[in-house]
């Protein structure tokens, strides 16, 4: 990563530090479209007085670096329009918002026509252990139950709220912005009903923020694990909660556990909303909310189900359960219970 002197002097002032001492390479984004990379910088003349911070810096230039392939004009289009949301979030509604879910501060930003630079507070000094290696890399039951509790904080408090500049449907997978995905699935009842489960959750009545792209590789842990901090709010928008729980599920144990616990999980995270809208949204029933979103649950992963079908039908989230919750969508759908539940009207 290259920073330039100016952008270096903005930092520091911004950091109320002197010098950056060191950049160091952390990852690459998304096909290849910047980087992340962990600063250290003097708060004085001190050289014991340190300071590190998180910089991700966006290129905003057409990738041809996929890989899985998809590189058309629309994904490019999705690219860039997630960066802009994810840096209104820091800017416009992180700093109120980290008061009931932990995440990092925004020090200093830029944006410009070539690209983006975010720099964050780095959460690896309170918030060290996290799960970045896929399917082989798990957590434990503390650390899944840590992020139901901040998902269950997060949707509460952000219950029919604006989203001003964000995605008007979080998710980096729904329809609108997934449609050559869609085409590219087989025949099949869940490509039939693609469209009628996008416009129910769309027409829940209850909408909250929602994270966008809760996996737990975008959680980070203190070392009791009881404490959890989120990143990457590049999808963060409008939706019910029940779609950030079931990445949250898809991602932190294997397909045979899921089917053994996935349901506990489900009953523990509408056990921490309801205490959360009680907190929050006393003006709320809570009953109401949670009558609305369990049966999307289902369809959430449906939704989920029928993305992966298209962008990458081999992968390993499509497993067991994964399908029996699609069948328990199609089911629903067939005994028009989801229209009654979610107003909707074919």
């Amino acid at each position: 990563m290259k920073l330039s002197s100016t952008q270096q002097a903005a930092i520091c002032k911004a950091a109320y530090c002197q010098q950056i001492i060191d950049i160091t390479p952390m990852q690459s984004l998304w096909a290849g479209q910047g980087e992340l990379a962990r600063l250290s910088l003097l708060t004085n003349a001190d050289e014991q007085n340190k300071k590190s911070l998180v910089v991700k810096q966006i290129v905003l230039t057409p990738s041809t670096d996929h890989p899985l392939g998809w590189n058309t004009q629309l994904s490019q289009h999705r690219k860039k329009h997630s960066y802009g949301v994810e840096l209104q979030w820091y800017r416009q509604y992180s700093q109120k918002a980290e008061q009931y879910a932990p995440m990092p501060r925004l020090i200093y930003c830029e944006d410009t026509e070539q690209g983006m630079l975010l720099v964050l507070e780095d959460l690896a000094v309170d918030y060290p252990s996290r799960f970045t290696t896929g399917k082989e890399d798990r957590p434990t039951d503390i650390q899944i139950a840590s992020c139901i509790r901040w998902l269950a904080q997060f949707h509460a408090k952000y219950l029919n709220h604006d989203v001003d500049g964000l995605w008007t449907v979080g998710g980096y997978w729904h329809l609108d912005t997934r449609p050559d995905e869609w085409h590219a699935m087989q025949d099949s009842a869940l490509k039939a009903s693609a469209t009628t489960f996008d416009a129910i959750l769309k027409a829940c009545p209850y909408q909250s923020i929602i994270h966008g792209d809760a996996k737990l590789a975008n959680f980070c842990f203190d070392n009791s694990g009881e404490q959890v901090s989120a990143v990457d709010f590049q999808y963060v928008g409008q939706g019910p909660g029940v779609k950030d729980l079931m990445l949250l599920i898809s991602s932190v144990m294997p397909d045979e556990r899921l089917v053994q616990q996935g349901n506990t999980w489900v009953d523990y995270y509408f056990e921490q909303l309801a205490l959360g809208l009680n907190q929050w949204q006393a003006h709320i029933n809570s009953d109401d909310v949670i009558s609305a979103w369990q049966p999307l649950y289902a369809v959430a992963w449906a939704d989920f189900h029928r993305f992966l079908a298209g962008w990458s039908p081999k992968h390993w989230k499509i497993g067991q359960y994964c399908q029996q919750q699609t069948q328990t969508a199609l089911e629903l759908l067939t005994s028009k219970k989801l229209i009654k539940l979610s107003k909707y009207d074919n």
